[in-house]
């Protein structure tokens, strides 16, 4: 029997660590529907599928193919340009490298200030909620 509430307990930490919503990196230098176009055509040139033509493929194994995406592909070299850090590399850069860096730090700014107004409109929600609730002797 104590290996059966062993199992349990481990069982359980197993589950809640898959089911627990995963909070995007702030460090990603992708984004799945900003860069849709560009993961599809990295995981055909990588893998030579494309997602389309693959009616039964799972999230699952989409995200895998996504994960293996390597260096040599589309999205694999914007990537590279987008996390680079060196200020020699950055003088170094095409005016097309120098674009992509400033469209994703665009789009990052953008989806932070989306994110930040609704967590600011939930707080404020959640006031008001406390603050009617006080008022009706909640």
């Amino acid at each position: 029997m104590l290996w059966r509430r062993s199992w349990e307990k481990h069982r359980k930490l197993w589950l809640n660590d898959f089911r627990k919503p995963q909070k995007p990196k702030s460090d990603a230098w992708y984004d799945l529907e900003y860069d849709r176009i560009l993961i599809e055509q990295s995981i055909a040139k990588q893998y030579g599928v494309l997602p389309s033509d693959q009616p039964d493929l799972h999230y699952a194994d989409w995200a895998k193919l996504v994960s293996g995406l390597m260096d040599d592909t589309p999205l694999g070299r914007v990537v590279a340009v987008r996390s680079e850090d060196d200020p020699d590399m950055l003088k170094a850069f095409t005016p097309e490298q120098n674009r992509l860096r400033t469209e994703w730090k665009q789009f990052c700014g953008q989806k932070v200030l989306r994110e930040s107004d609704e967590e600011s409109v939930r707080l404020q929600m959640k006031n008001l909620e406390r603050m009617i609730a006080s008022m009706f002797g909640g």
